[in-house]
């Protein structure tokens, strides 16, 4: 037995005793009723009212924050390209790329230590023994003394990307797992807390003439490895010990040439030339990868042996560690989405295009059979036999294909790995969900990646705490039979009391306050007068626009505003409180997701806007209730908000429908002199406008998202950019 530090203890050494804490401890929570309630507030409700337990949302967060059990603390370093003096210069070659990640060593400590799963692992290999001969099916690979009944940990590792598409824009993530061998399959596979997301990777971007460029792909490459290789550098002293060693990497094959460091369409796990991928060879092996290496030229290599010299592997600094043989073919992208739906499915669909015969008809059927016993039992002959049918019927010029190529190596890595149903991608998909796409709809979706690591972080504390609670035996029962237990104690207290005077009772008030809830607003600027403000958005003729404005108010019943002299309109010159952002609460009954279909969207109208340049949003302004749709309705650009009213730039519609073309209004900006004051009720939605690009030269790096409405003619009303703004633009 080892302790943490990796020390042998004597064989008769007892056990570390632990601990207990007390069974009523639920710091730093006051009692169960608290833990529950923020738990259900953070993870399900998603909102916070006022209550005697937790005043606010941020009384809330610094509760959970406090958390001392499960946390893994993120950390954070940057890297850059370090280019030569004399080659092309490129923006990408400038850029800093932060990269999150968390201490995989601490994670595995804690996953062994993980109280909801550690009746589904196994801390002694499986000993299997033939029932006549008595003697094991497989050999003891740890011939070491010094670490003899120590727990070995293999460590799975999982990298995927995922996108998040919104109306403005996409974002991609480049996401890092660990799970450890240990565990049952079936456990990772059932969402468990088994596999932990310990790293957020670089993401590179670059413009479309630099993309393909061949410095770019071999940066893109390395630095690949280079991050892998600073994650997991905390476990490169217990690999040499084998408290851990890596194990396996779930990926599809996109990630399998990119951390085997080989050319496309060649395959990963064997020497087999990437033209007929099902002939007989040998494995790949990282001691003859770096004797090639050494002895031929990078194309010779690239040609005959597809191995992408230019790239080192991040295995190369970790001790019994070979990326070759730590690839595990993927059910979901290479057998199910590979094998069956982009090559079986399309070549029947090719092939039904043809005339048919009857034996043909009968062989795809046969083929379709072989292949769905492939994946239950080990068919693959019948496989390559029967799919000749699509050879001879011209359906397909090749059968060396990476995809269904793997499934030659399956059944040796079945047995390699012990997994029957394999280490799949679907393990870490499934934890895209809880681990990136929840946090980032809880996010503002601006530089969102720092609020996502705070979200998580925050739910492995709430699920460590849970899991110390349960071990405890702290969460038997219900907050309901918690709180008749606490009523039943003070039913018999208050019993007992003799000297209970009852109508001393009577004339008592209750010292405690009854729970109010309070809001507090940002006024913004407060002490503008109508003629700073006038200065400051540069609009001269402003003091008149809002003298219109007030005699409107105080008399909507004038059919004519300009028959009233100006001389006759109200004149103001108080103070203005100018806000930079409100929010537009509206009845959808289309959108059944919300509080009995009520929503809300948020109108900005910053003079800075995330540490950059101002933010202007347009809007839909009512100008005729009585017609539906775009007809009733006007386009406006929000220059400043001074509750109840807003400073305005209208949009006028061309034609009097959509545009045939795209299905989409179009409208073009009025003389910058056409400001209005218009009350706040009229503010119908949120609208965005799309430049009509026609046959301009644009350079995106000269034009700011601030001057985008001044730089072109005519502009698109977005009727995609959700489905609320689809209702009303059609």
């Amino acid at each position: 037995m080892q302790v943490l530090t990796g020390h042998c203890l004597p064989d008769d050494a007892p056990l570390p005793l632990y601990v207990w804490g007390s069974p009523d401890d639920w710091a730093p929570y006051c009692s169960q009723i608290e833990f529950k309630l923020a738990k259900f507030l953070f993870e399900h409700a998603e909102m916070l009212v006022a209550n005697p337990l937790l005043t606010n949302h941020m009384d809330l967060y610094h509760v959970i924050d406090s958390m001392s059990v499960g946390a893994v603390k993120w950390e954070h370093f940057k890297i850059t390209y370090k280019h030569n003096q004399d080659e092309p210069k490129a923006p990408w070659m400038f850029d800093i790329y932060d990269v999150w990640y968390r201490d995989p060593h601490q994670v595995i400590h804690n996953l062994l230590g993980c109280a909801d799963i550690k009746d589904e692992m196994d801390f002694i290999p499986y000993w299997e023994f033939n029932a006549a001969s008595d003697q094991r099916h497989w050999k003891d690979f740890i011939n070491n003394p010094l670490v003899a009944g120590a727990t070995l940990v293999p460590i799975i590792l999982g990298s995927d990307k995922t996108t998040f598409s919104i109306a403005t824009g996409q974002t991609d993530y480049y996401l890092l797992y660990l799970s450890i061998g240990n565990v049952c399959n079936t456990t990772c596979h059932a969402h468990c807390d088994a596999v932990v997301l310990i790293g957020f990777l670089a993401m590179l971007k670059m413009t479309r003439e630099h993309a393909n460029t061949q410095v770019f792909h071999k940066f893109k490459k390395q630095l690949f490895h280079s991050l892998l290789a600073h994650i997991l550098q905390s476990l490169g002293p217990v690999m040499t010990v084998l408290e851990t060693v890596l194990f396996a990497c779930i990926a599809d094959y996109e990630e399998q040439v990119l951390l085997s460091c080989i050319v496309c369409k060649w395959c990963p796990k064997c020497l087999a030339h990437w033209e007929n991928l099902d002939e007989d060879a040998l494995w790949h092996h990282h001691k003859h990868t770096e004797l090639i290496s050494r002895e031929l030229g990078p194309l010779t290599l690239w040609d005959e042996y597809g191995i992408d010299r230019d790239i080192v592997p991040f295995t190369i600094r970790f001790p019994h560690a070979d990326i070759q043989r730590m690839l595990f073919p993927d059910i979901l992208h290479q057998l199910i989405k590979g094998g069956f739906k982009d090559h079986l499915v399309d070549w029947v669909e090719r092939y039904i295009l043809q005339p048919l015969k009857a034996m043909s008809c009968r062989m795809s059927v046969h083929t379709f059979c072989a292949f769905l016993e492939f994946c239950y039992l080990d068919a693959l002959a019948h496989f390559h036999s029967y799919c000749e049918v699509f050879w001879n019927a011209q359906v397909v010029t090749t059968f060396s294909l990476p995809w269904q190529h793997a499934m030659k190596h399956y059944p040796y890595l079945i047995c390699q790995f012990g997994a029957l149903n394999g280490l799949c991608s679907s393990i870490t998909k499934s934890k895209h969900i809880k681990a990136v796409k929840w946090p980032y709809q809880h996010t503002n979706h601006f530089q969102a990646l720092g609020q996502m690591l705070v979200i998580n972080q925050r739910l492995d504390k709430f699920a460590a705490v849970h899991a110390d609670f349960e071990k405890h035996g702290m969460s038997r029962g219900t907050c309901l039979s918690h709180v008749l237990v606490n009523l039943e104690q003070y039913t018999n207290k208050t019993s007992n009391e003799t000297n209970h005077n009852v109508s001393n009772n009577q004339d008592c008030k209750d010292g405690a306050d009854e729970p109010t809830a309070s809001f507090e607003e940002d006024p913004g600027d407060m002490d503008n007068s109508p003629m700073d403000l006038a200065t400051k958005l540069n609009i001269p003729q402003l003091l008149n626009i809002l003298r219109c404005f007030l005699q409107l108010q105080l008399q909507q019943d004038v059919p004519n505003l300009e028959d009233v002299p100006l001389d006759e309109c109200p004149f103001y010159d108080g103070c203005i409180c100018v806000y930079n952002s409100a929010s537009s609460t509206f009845y959808a009954p289309s959108d059944v997701s919300g509080l009995h279909s009520m929503n809300h969207k948020h109108i900005h109208c910053s003079p800075t806007w995330r540490n950059k340049g101002p933010c202007y949003d347009c809007v839909f302004i009512v100008t005729n209730p009585h017609v539906e749709g775009m007809l009733g309705l006007d386009v406006t650009c929000i220059l400043c908000m001074e509750y109840p009213c807003v400073i305005v730039c209208w949009f006028d519609h061309i034609g009097d429908g959509p545009d045939t073309c795209t299905g989409m209004w179009i409208v073009c900006a009025c003389n910058t002199q056409d400001i209005a004051i218009i009350h706040i009720n009229t503010i119908y939605h949120a609208a965005q406008l799309i430049p009509a690009y026609a046959n301009h030269q644009i350079n995106p790096a000269s034009i700011k998202p601030n001057k985008s409405y001044n730089k072109f003619l005519h502009y698109y009303v977005n009727k995609f950019a959700d489905h609320h703004a689809f209702e009303i633009t059609s």
